[in-house]
């Protein structure tokens, strides 16, 4: 007879390995199992949803109760884009909305608030209710969310990822076109903006974080700036943090992002962690960085490998009392800048306050020009004729700045240093105003 010796410790860990892998394996084929394809299309009749020829109409046509955790919901962009005229919320969690794929249905799906004046102001397009919502574009832009009065997107609830969006501008409400909150106003635990593209805006993403969570939020490979100079010349901010939630833990991350041009602000924060890597800062109206807490509140932010640029201006730009600022502290809070390149504008840290993580380069700045590093280093952009000359602010084209390329030369001291990719056009086409800054603002 054989005998079978006891499995031992590391026996038992393996067939524990085993069981919980099998276990995995088959709680991911009932999902593949269960999860179906939904449809959403004007080709529709509207019924069940189950197929293009029953397809939804519209995405607010959709039945609700009729969806699960694990369905994907395609929507259809037909042969050369669909433009739903629409607003909705997703109150089910654990699902995808994506923009269908196929030769009949792979065009661009554009959310759109009313185009018509005659119609009343829709104030928000989409608005995540349920979590674990992926909301997702095949390419690049895929999906464009645009014309609501305050806001295209709003996500309180955790663990969502929104990829390929672009966000178009916002309306305000009428008679003056109040009332913009933000492209994205978002908060919660875990969620993830991947490709996104953020135009004509107001603000672009703004945080409201949720109590009682550890909001946690990541911005990768998102690019922030206005085709346009906005009312009154005010594009608020690209990238802000919370501003009145000072008992609510916040984090927020961005790496390989562009933020400007044009905008008041590229990063406002003021409160909470924020990680800042790999980002092209570019000629932001007022401030390209900004971290002022106030009183009562507490901040915290790391940048590593980032390029401000703020753009000579001769005279400089003080149509509005305000200098270009590329990093501005109030001395609360700690602020660490490392291994960046600094190019250009006002330095307005307090001379108390240390802010050199080390590894720094920086050039043709003023205010304080030890904050950042003991001396002026030019970084030697591979664009540097292009990017150092002065212009007269009505001769500046901000959408110049994403077409030129701000890597330093290989022989430069500031090798190595500074944003790794240098080229937004690399990443997307060129954006930003194509005409001079305005000498006369006013609102409609």
């Amino acid at each position: 007879m054989k005998h079978h010796q006891p499995l031992g410790v590391r026996g038992l860990y393996s067939l524990a390995c085993a069981l919980a892998t099998a276990t995995v394996i088959s709680l991911l084929c009932q999902a593949q199992v269960s999860a179906r394809n939904l449809y959403v299309s004007p080709s529709g009749d509207g019924t069940a949803g189950d197929t293009w020829a029953h397809a939804w109409k519209d995405p607010a046509q959709i039945d609700w109760t009729q969806v699960v955790s694990g369905d994907v919901i395609q929507v259809d962009g037909g042969t050369a884009g669909i433009t739903y005229t629409t607003s909705f919320k997703v109150p089910v969690s654990g699902i995808v909305i994506r923009q269908a794929g196929g030769a009949r249905h792979n065009g661009k799906v554009v959310f759109s608030g009313p185009t018509s004046f005659t119609v009343p102001v829709v104030p928000t397009g989409i608005t995540f209710v349920g979590s674990n919502i992926h909301l997702l574009g095949n390419t690049r832009s895929g999906i464009k969310i645009t014309g609501y009065g305050a806001e295209c997107l709003n996500i309180q609830t955790s663990e969502n990822v929104v990829r390929n969006v672009e966000f178009g501008g916002l309306t305000g409400f009428p008679p003056y076109g109040g009332g913009k909150i933000a492209e994205l106003t978002f908060g919660g635990h875990n969620n993830h903006f991947v490709a996104c593209d953020f135009r004509d805006f107001f603000r672009c993403a703004l945080e409201k974080p949720v109590a009682g969570v550890d909001n946690t939020s990541v911005f990768r490979n998102c690019t922030m700036g206005s085709n346009s100079y906005g009312y009154f010349a005010a594009n608020v901010a690209c990238l802000t943090g919370s501003k009145n939630d000072a008992g609510t833990p916040t984090t927020i991350y961005a790496d390989h992002c562009v933020f400007g041009p044009y905008c008041d602000y590229g990063v406002d924060f003021s409160n909470g962690k924020l990680h800042v890597t790999n980002c092209l800062f570019l000629s932001a109206r007022i401030n390209n960085l900004v971290v002022a807490p106030a009183t009562g509140m507490t901040a915290t932010a790391n940048v590593n490998q980032c390029t401000f640029f703020e753009k000579k201006f001769s005279p400089m730009n003080l149509q509005y009392g305000i200098p270009e600022y590329t990093i501005q502290t109030n001395g609360t809070g700690r602020v660490k800048v490392a291994n960046s390149i600094v190019y250009g504008g006002y330095v307005n840290v307090p001379a108390t306050q240390v802010i050199n993580g080390g590894g720094n380069v920086q050039f043709a700045v003023t205010g304080n020009t030890t904050a950042l590093a003991p001396s002026l280093v030019d970084p030697q952009f591979t664009d540097e004729a292009a990017l150092a000359a002065p212009v007269l602010p009505p001769s500046f084209i901000p959408r110049t700045l994403t077409s030129l390329d701000f890597t330093p030369l290989a022989t430069s001291p500031a090798a190595g240093k500074g944003s790794p990719f240098g080229k937004v056009s690399d990443i997307v086409a060129p954006y930003g105003p194509p005409n001079g800054m305005p000498t006369a603002v006013g609102g409609p």
